[in-house]
């Protein structure tokens, strides 16, 4: 994607010690959402056109962001909650938090659909998609394979399984139904233990 670079222009410049306002950010954020969802080609989607949306001057978006591929990055990354505080204390109870807050935003129809329609245009700007990999997707897949590590390190679950494919056996049913148009219907945690229970029952480690 080609990169723009910060208007010099005086007036647009930060005011030494002026914090930086988290309102106008949110305000920038919300403009490169609506862009998306609305359907804006990312080719032509860019800072001018972004912070004119948000009522917002070039320089602003670029003391927060050094291009548009962070600045797009960081809008899908606010779809996602935040993940969530693991116990420790159970694998079952930790995969449950982790797979409810996936669930939570694949039923969230706006935020689907500007997830997915990015990732799909992704393929013509592979920067853009491998950074939202890196930077949203894996760390929640590595967070799945951290808890299931630790249920193999604590014997509760076989040590011959493989975390990767098990978190990807948890992830992938939603993500297609996602996809399909027929996200997970129901409270999250419910519809999160429903599947994990199925899969536990295969790698859970066998007491006789």
């Amino acid at each position: 994607m080609p990169t723009e670079t910060p208007d010099p222009e005086p007036q647009d410049r930060p005011t030494r010690g002026r914090p930086r306002s988290n309102e106008s950010e949110q305000a920038i954020l919300r403009a490169a959402l609506d862009l998306l969802a609305e359907g804006t080609d990312l080719g032509a989607i860019s800072i001018n056109v972004i912070a004119a949306r948000a009522g917002a001057g070039k320089n602003t978006v670029y003391r927060r962001w050094p291009n548009k591929d962070a600045l797009l990055v960081d809008a899908l990354a606010s779809l996602n909650q935040p993940l969530p505080v693991t116990t420790g204390q159970s694998v079952r109870e930790d995969l449950i938090l982790i797979l409810s807050a996936m669930i939570t935003r694949l039923q969230d129809s706006r935020a689907t659909r500007i997830i997915n329609g990015a990732m799909a245009a992704g393929h013509a700007y592979p920067q853009l998609r491998e950074r939202y990999q890196a930077d949203v997707i894996e760390p929640r897949r590595e967070a799945m394979r951290k808890v299931i590590r630790a249920g193999m390190a604590s014997g509760e679950l076989r040590t011959d399984i493989d975390p990767a494919t098990i978190g990807n056996m948890l992830s992938a049913p939603l993500v297609l139904r996602s996809i399909e148009g027929s996200p997970p219907q129901g409270p999250p945690q419910e519809v999160a233990a429903e599947l994990i229970d199925a899969i536990l029952l295969g790698i859970s480690r066998r007491t006789d």
